[in-house]
């Protein structure tokens, strides 16, 4: 077998694993994966909430997709997700020596129908923000946009957004949306998805694994995700144990990789990483999951 197809085969049985950390190059075992240092992440929900969503049921099921990860990270887990006031906030991504905030919001309009086609924003990958709109894929049901330290792996932000553009989203757990549609149908749940998009927040990757939360894609009415499998919960006991450091993939360690860079820099609601953020060139990672259609 040739190396090239042995490193595919390798990535091709990874993609099945309990649970895949995400990377500084997604697939790529020899870059840093991509996590916490900080004892507690502070995430908070934009005002607007959800307008296709009956009264305000979105922002509890958001509330309780979180207090599922929390939950096991009590158990085992050294790391806390506390919930921040709601604010209005509509921008995603991290800025430099500005307050940043770990967002969760919903995107009712799509950017090809508000931003101009030679706007310089499609190049710089910043219509979401400035336009308040939906700027990927129709297909794809939300985004986890993660900003974190390139040399390190180290989390710095990390924001939510739904796709209610194209998917109407909804809290009740119901029967598949099929024509003639049951008024409980269910075509996009979301704590289904949110619980998905959390998994990529705290550093999983997409794995293919059987009844995986963190599987790529969900069909229409899907709720199974709501409830995190034990592949991905070990994730948390194995990357975040309880009373010991967050666990980097490679090594030497942070202290050492960085070295004394003029500059801080650090995330709204997380305590003071001290010399493991210094200024560093920071990127940007989507992860998405995909939405499957009647």
């Amino acid at each position: 077998m040739s190396a090239a197809a042995a490193l595919l085969a390798a990535l091709a049985l990874g993609q099945f694993a309990p649970y895949v950390r995400s990377r500084v190059k997604p697939g790529d075992d020899s870059t840093q994966c991509l996590y916490w240092t900080v004892p507690q992440v502070t995430w908070s929900q934009a005002t607007q909430g959800n307008p296709g969503t009956a009264g305000d049921t979105e922002f509890e099921a958001v509330r309780v997709s979180f207090k599922s990860w929390e939950d096991i990270f009590a158990r085992c887990g050294n790391l806390s997700l506390r919930e921040g006031p709601v604010i209005n906030e509509r921008r995603v991504g991290y800025r430099r020596n500005e307050q940043n905030n770990n967002v969760v919001l919903f995107r009712t309009l799509n950017c090809s129908t508000v931003v101009a086609e030679k706007d310089a924003c499609w190049k710089a990958e910043t219509c979401a923000s400035q336009y308040d709109c939906w700027d990927d894929d129709d297909s794809t049901l939300a985004i986890t946009l993660t900003t974190y330290d390139k040399r390190s792996g180290i989390i710095l932000d990390s924001d939510i957004s739904f796709n209610a553009g194209q998917y109407t989203f909804t809290t009740v757990i119901g029967a598949k949306c099929e024509p003639p549609a049951p008024t409980n149908c269910v075509p996009a749940d979301v704590q289904n998805t949110a619980t998905h998009e959390i998994g990529h927040f705290i550093g999983l990757d997409h794995t293919r694994a059987n009844g995986s939360t963190m599987n790529p894609s969900a069909s229409p009415g899907e709720v199974s995700k709501r409830t995190i499998d034990t592949g991905s919960s070990s994730f948390v006991c194995d990357v975040y144990p309880k009373g010991r450091a967050s666990q980097a993939c490679l090594h030497p360690t942070v202290e050492d990789t960085l070295g004394a860079k003029d500059g801080g820099c650090a995330s709204t609601g997380a305590t003071s990483m001290g010399a493991a953020l210094l200024a560093w060139a920071v990127w940007g990672l989507r992860r998405r999951e995909r939405g499957g259609r009647s």
